[in-house]
């Protein structure tokens, strides 16, 4: 199937440390990039960027038969209007392309619904110019909007939203139920800029094959799986992928999905080793940004993924350069499988478990610490075995009352 050709716009600011590398690795998920253009200046009110380039790229959409205009930078729905007006194609910016990308990839229920009351948040400010504009003419991009009256379409958007709203409501309420049932286990919150490999991580942790595109946002509800050869049971979760500068209302929406890292016993940050210091930093700076707005404070691991494709200059410049963003680095190729173990050892070495001791004939409570906990060794005694396992402390603490009343 052919992919519509796109126009890709950033406009930054004179010093701003900006490139449109993001926007492209983004819009080549659903669209055909053949152009890309940056302009240095303060923000055109009516287009953003400045008339005279306005002018110019008209003819180079003709001229390449570009079917759609993506901006890097928020449009407002006049910019909008404006901009399609002059250059007879759809034009969108980066929210619209990633809340596209989001539908392409949301398979279930829940993160359908996040990805819609994302959109509706996105709308809800923008709606009433929105239909105001189409009123006076028809643009690429404004069509239905004008079938509506101003307000009438603002009140179905706030109802939408209260609707979904209560709908994701049950669901991170039923989350909560399985999070609770799970923290008898201590839990590794894999997060990271999109693309980072963090799915690849989670399979290697795991040992599964959970499908993973080189393609940002494929994963948008979380997976937790049990990493093999841990000593004790050690549950990782994968959740949706990072951007920068990504807004509120997005956050909001795939609160329930985002929640399941801030809960977790460690944080793994997962970086794409083989990008420029320069990305690797401000895709650090993100991830940390979010980390504080979801009130994560738990240990961290930076895990530098795709090792393979970088030497060992790379490395000691990354370790030099970005000290202060870096948190027990470690160098792992999922993909190869580099690593790994070393990865699990220092996994374990973070999350600090407790040590509890149990002398106990229960076959059912002797089974239960082998297949959940870590035994550091096993004695037998007049018919009895005196255990020493390492747990979660919570988890000990359970383990030694079920071990008391046992004994009566």
């Amino acid at each position: 199937m052919l992919r519509k050709k796109a126009m890709l716009i950033l406009r930054k600011e004179f010093n701003e440390k900006k490139n449109i590398e993001e926007l492209k690795e983004l819009a080549s998920v659903l669209y055909e990039p053949v152009e890309c253009v940056v302009q240095v200046r303060p923000p055109h009110p009516k287009y953003q960027i400045g008339s005279g380039l306005v002018e110019k790229l008209v003819e180079k959409i003709k001229e390449k038969d570009i079917e759609l205009v993506i901006f890097d930078n928020r449009l407002s729905p006049t910019q909008k209007y404006n901009l399609a007006g002059k250059f007879g194609v759809e034009v969108i910016d980066k929210i619209e392309l990633v809340l596209r990308i989001f539908y392409k990839h949301a398979q279930t229920k829940e993160a359908q619904l996040q990805v819609k009351l994302a959109e509706l948040q996105y709308e809800l400010p923008q709606a009433k110019e929105k239909v105001r504009l189409a009123k006076l003419g028809e643009r690429p991009g404004f069509g239905g909007y004008g079938d509506y009256e101003v307000n009438k379409y603002y009140n179905k958007i706030k109802r939408d939203i209260t609707i979904i709203k209560e709908k994701l409501k049950r669901i991170r309420e039923h989350r909560k139920r399985l999070r609770k049932k799970r923290k008898k286990f201590e839990v590794v919150g894999l997060i990271g800029y999109t693309n980072a490999g963090k799915t690849s991580l989670l399979n290697a942790l795991t040992g599964e094959s959970k499908t993973s595109k080189n393609q940002v946002f494929t994963t948008l509800t979380t997976t937790t799986r049990v990493i093999k050869n841990a000593p004790r049971k050690i549950l990782v979760t994968d959740t949706v992928g990072f951007m920068e500068n990504l807004p509120h209302f997005m956050i909001e929406a795939f609160l329930s999905t985002i929640e399941e890292s801030a809960e977790s016993d460690l944080i793994l940050i997962v970086v794409d080793a083989s990008d420029s210091i320069e990305d690797i930093e401000r895709k650090l700076r993100t991830n940390y940004e979010i980390l504080s707005r979801i009130g994560c404070s738990s240990p961290i691991i930076t895990v530098f993924n795709k090792c393979d494709k970088i030497g060992e200059e790379k490395k000691k410049k990354i370790l030099t350069s970005l000290e202060r963003y870096i948190v027990s680095p470690i160098f792992v190729s999922a993909k190869y499988n580099i690593n790994i173990d070393e990865l699990i050892e220092l996994i374990l070495e973070k999350l600090n478990a407790c040590i509890g001791v149990v002398e106990t004939s229960d076959m059912r409570l002797i089974s239960y610490l082998y297949e959940n906990t870590e035994i550091i060794e096993k004695i037998e005694e007049n018919g009895k075995y005196i255990i020493t396992f390492r747990a979660k402390e919570d988890e000990v603490n359970r383990i030694l009352r079920i071990a008391n009343k046992l004994r009566g």
